[in-house]
């Protein structure tokens, strides 16, 4: 991949012009991301925002042949129901020059309270251990003080 410096005149302030204009963005990280996907794939971007995505079905059916119909369809959910939070970790993983800091602070709290009780929640019923292996207390009740 060519640095900044080895591009083309053009190109370099393209590229200046973009990370300039989204410094300068005040969207929503929701409406940031869905933009970014709305560039790359057009209307299937749309699947990124509703209450249940077309995934959802197809992850279920694949799941019948091993669980029964209320786990398959359980799994499914918990697969689905982030699928904004999934779509903003893949945009900063593509453009991070994209985001504001405050949108990546956005994104990063939206997805730590939401993503990982559905993927627990599918590892779990799928016969999977929920274990903490970083060994930090994840597993651990919330402190309420």
């Amino acid at each position: 991949m060519k640095t900044d410096a080895q591009r083309p005149d053009k190109a370099r302030q393209a590229n200046t012009h973009i990370q300039n204009r989204m410094a300068k963005n005040k969207m929503p990280v929701g409406e940031q991301v869905l933009a970014i996907f709305r560039e790359l794939v057009g209307e299937r971007a749309s699947q990124l925002s509703i209450a249940i995505p077309d995934a959802q079905a197809s992850i279920r059916q694949a799941l019948l042949t091993k669980h029964p119909k209320e786990i398959a369809h359980d799994v499914a959910f918990h697969l689905t129901d982030w699928q904004s939070d999934a779509a903003f970790i893949v945009a900063i993983l593509l453009f991070p020059e994209r985001f504001t800091r405050a949108q990546i602070r956005d994104g990063v709290q939206r997805f730590a309270i939401h993503a990982p009780n559905h993927t627990a929640a599918a590892a779990k019923l799928c016969g999977f251990p929920v274990s903490d292996i970083f060994e930090i207390g994840a597993l651990d009740a919330a402190d309420n003080d």
